[in-house]
Protein backbone atom coordinates (compact mmCIF):
# COMPACT_ATOMS: atom_id res chain seq x y z
CA UNK A 1 0.00 0.00 0.00
CA UNK A 2 1.35 3.37 -1.00
CA UNK A 3 0.63 6.51 0.94
CA UNK A 4 0.19 9.59 -1.17
CA UNK A 5 2.12 12.42 0.29
CA UNK A 6 1.16 15.90 -0.56
CA UNK A 7 4.08 18.14 -1.17
CA UNK A 8 3.41 21.64 -0.01
CA UNK A 9 3.76 24.16 -2.78
CA UNK A 10 5.07 27.51 -1.80
CA UNK A 11 4.75 30.49 -4.08
CA UNK A 12 7.95 31.83 -5.48
CA UNK A 13 9.26 34.58 -3.31
CA UNK A 14 10.59 37.89 -4.49
CA UNK A 15 14.31 38.12 -4.17
CA UNK A 16 14.54 41.86 -4.71
CA UNK A 17 15.17 44.34 -1.94
CA UNK A 18 12.03 45.12 0.00
CA UNK A 19 11.35 47.97 2.31
CA UNK A 20 8.26 49.01 4.20
CA UNK A 21 7.31 51.81 1.83
CA UNK A 22 7.56 49.75 -1.36
CA UNK A 23 5.70 46.80 0.17
CA UNK A 24 2.90 49.08 1.40
CA UNK A 25 2.46 50.77 -1.96
CA UNK A 26 2.63 47.44 -3.79
CA UNK A 27 -0.25 46.23 -1.62
CA UNK A 28 -2.22 49.26 -2.69
CA UNK A 29 -1.61 48.44 -6.34
CA UNK A 30 1.04 51.07 -6.99
CA UNK A 31 3.38 50.10 -9.79
CA UNK A 32 6.44 52.25 -10.19
CA UNK A 33 7.02 53.77 -13.61
CA UNK A 34 3.78 53.25 -15.50
CA UNK A 35 0.82 54.66 -13.64
CA UNK A 36 -2.56 54.52 -15.26
CA UNK A 37 -0.95 54.16 -18.68
CA UNK A 38 0.92 57.45 -18.35
CA UNK A 39 4.62 57.49 -18.90
CA UNK A 40 6.80 60.44 -18.17
CA UNK A 41 10.51 60.77 -18.53
CA UNK A 42 12.83 61.95 -15.77
CA UNK A 43 13.58 65.00 -17.94
CA UNK A 44 9.91 66.02 -17.93
CA UNK A 45 9.71 65.66 -14.16
CA UNK A 46 12.94 67.62 -13.76
CA UNK A 47 11.64 70.49 -15.93
CA UNK A 48 8.52 70.62 -13.79
CA UNK A 49 10.58 70.50 -10.58
CA UNK A 50 12.78 73.36 -11.77
CA UNK A 51 9.71 75.42 -12.74
CA UNK A 52 8.29 74.94 -9.24
CA UNK A 53 11.58 75.81 -7.54
CA UNK A 54 11.97 78.78 -9.89
CA UNK A 55 8.52 80.04 -8.94
CA UNK A 56 9.49 79.77 -5.29
CA UNK A 57 12.67 81.76 -5.92
CA UNK A 58 15.77 82.03 -3.75
CA UNK A 59 13.99 84.01 -1.05
CA UNK A 60 11.19 81.46 -0.95
CA UNK A 61 13.67 78.58 -0.71
CA UNK A 62 15.34 80.31 2.23
CA UNK A 63 11.99 81.01 3.92
CA UNK A 64 10.54 77.51 3.25
CA UNK A 65 13.43 75.04 3.35
CA UNK A 66 11.23 71.99 4.06
CA UNK A 67 9.13 72.66 0.96
CA UNK A 68 12.25 73.23 -1.15
CA UNK A 69 13.72 69.93 0.06
CA UNK A 70 10.49 68.13 -0.70
CA UNK A 71 10.39 69.57 -4.22
CA UNK A 72 13.99 68.54 -4.82
CA UNK A 73 13.56 64.94 -3.70
CA UNK A 74 10.11 63.95 -4.96
CA UNK A 75 10.68 61.33 -7.64
CA UNK A 76 7.60 61.63 -9.85
CA UNK A 77 5.00 64.02 -11.26
CA UNK A 78 2.30 62.85 -8.86
CA UNK A 79 4.46 63.74 -5.86
CA UNK A 80 5.04 67.19 -7.34
CA UNK A 81 1.30 67.51 -7.96
CA UNK A 82 0.56 66.96 -4.28
CA UNK A 83 3.24 69.50 -3.29
CA UNK A 84 1.29 72.26 -5.08
CA UNK A 85 -0.76 73.06 -1.99
CA UNK A 86 2.32 73.85 0.06
CA UNK A 87 3.80 75.78 -2.87
CA UNK A 88 0.62 77.87 -3.20
CA UNK A 89 0.75 78.72 0.51
CA UNK A 90 4.42 79.69 0.28
CA UNK A 91 3.85 81.82 -2.83
CA UNK A 92 0.84 83.53 -1.25
CA UNK A 93 2.94 84.27 1.82
CA UNK A 94 5.70 85.77 -0.30
CA UNK A 95 3.88 87.45 -3.24
CA UNK A 96 0.23 87.68 -2.22
CA UNK A 97 -2.63 85.42 -3.22
CA UNK A 98 -3.38 87.00 -6.60
CA UNK A 99 0.15 86.61 -7.93
CA UNK A 100 0.43 83.14 -6.39
CA UNK A 101 -2.73 82.04 -8.23
CA UNK A 102 -1.32 83.29 -11.56
CA UNK A 103 1.91 81.34 -11.01
CA UNK A 104 0.00 78.20 -9.99
CA UNK A 105 -2.22 78.40 -13.08
CA UNK A 106 0.91 78.42 -15.26
CA UNK A 107 2.34 75.44 -13.36
CA UNK A 108 -0.93 73.50 -13.55
CA UNK A 109 -0.84 73.70 -17.34
CA UNK A 110 2.55 71.94 -17.32
CA UNK A 111 1.12 68.98 -15.38
CA UNK A 112 -1.48 68.09 -18.03
CA UNK A 113 0.62 65.60 -20.01
CA UNK A 114 2.17 63.94 -16.95
CA UNK A 115 -0.79 63.01 -14.75
CA UNK A 116 -3.68 60.56 -14.89
CA UNK A 117 -6.89 62.28 -16.01
CA UNK A 118 -8.54 61.90 -12.59
CA UNK A 119 -5.92 64.05 -10.88
CA UNK A 120 -6.23 66.90 -13.35
CA UNK A 121 -9.97 67.08 -12.63
CA UNK A 122 -9.13 68.20 -9.09
CA UNK A 123 -7.52 71.39 -10.37
CA UNK A 124 -10.70 73.43 -10.51
CA UNK A 125 -10.47 76.93 -11.92
CA UNK A 126 -10.09 79.64 -9.32
CA UNK A 127 -13.19 81.58 -8.31
CA UNK A 128 -12.73 85.27 -8.90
Amino acid sequence: MQINRLKPRFPRMRTGKLNLKSSFFNLLGHVSGARHGRHHTPEQVERLRQAMLGALGEAGVAAHPVLARRLRYVDDAIGLWYARTELMAALADHFGEGRAREVMDQLNAQFAALLPPGLMATAAPARR
